[in-house]
């Protein structure tokens, strides 16, 4: 190994492993990142022995910029941007027609609150003897809506109207005690 790819080599160790173990960034996300460097460095190290050092000190100059604008990044973001959710999904665990067509009837109706962020919405049912079904509305596993439904379309699309709503005013003042708890007068240093 020449010098001049010892050094980058050493470099982009160094920093890798400095962030890694030093930052308050723990997400899955970055963690991947830094190890995939890590690899393509192990990689190019053993390809520098070949006759191709060229290509080895030029990937190596790529990876180092890369390394600099993830340290870079890392620092001017936020550790919560660094996270990576699906906001606003609708899961569908219903069993019969009747909860399908619920289901149905709310995803087409449903537009989320202008602040909704991190939730999840799950449309479960259950039978009931006779001809009723049981329909729950879900909102991150919090019980928003449940009501008994009967296989009459009339009836169905009232409910998932009144669904649609209370699961948007669910959203709504989620959002609202949210912004509220995080505000500066409920944070403290916790002394009296």
């Amino acid at each position: 190994m020449n010098l001049k790819l010892e050094t980058i080599y050493l470099y982009i160790v160094k920093d890798a492993i400095l962030i890694a173990f030093k930052s308050d960034h723990s997400s899955r996300r970055f963690r991947l990142f830094l190890i995939s460097i890590l690899l393509l460095i192990f990689f190019s190290g053993q390809a520098q022995e070949s006759k191709k050092v060229k290509d080895s000190l030029r990937t190596l100059e790529i990876l180092k910029d890369a390394l600099n604008s993830a340290v870079q990044n890392s620092t001017s973001s936020n550790s919560s941007s660094m996270d990576m959710e699906i906001d606003g999904l609708i899961m569908d665990e219903t069993i019969t027609k009747v909860g399908k067509d619920f289901y149905d009837m709310f995803y087409s109706g449903w537009s989320a609150p202008k602040n909704a962020k991190n939730y999840t919405i799950t449309i479960k049912e259950m039978v009931l003897p006779g001809l009723a079904t049981q329909v729950t509305v879900l909102v991150n596993d919090t019980k928003v809506f449940e009501r008994k439904v009967q296989p009459r379309y009339d009836i169905l699309e009232e409910m998932s109207g009144y669904a649609l709503q209370q699961t948007g005013r669910y959203l709504t003042n989620y959002e609202k005690m949210k912004s509220q708890l995080d505000g500066d007068d409920q944070s403290g240093s916790g002394i009296f």
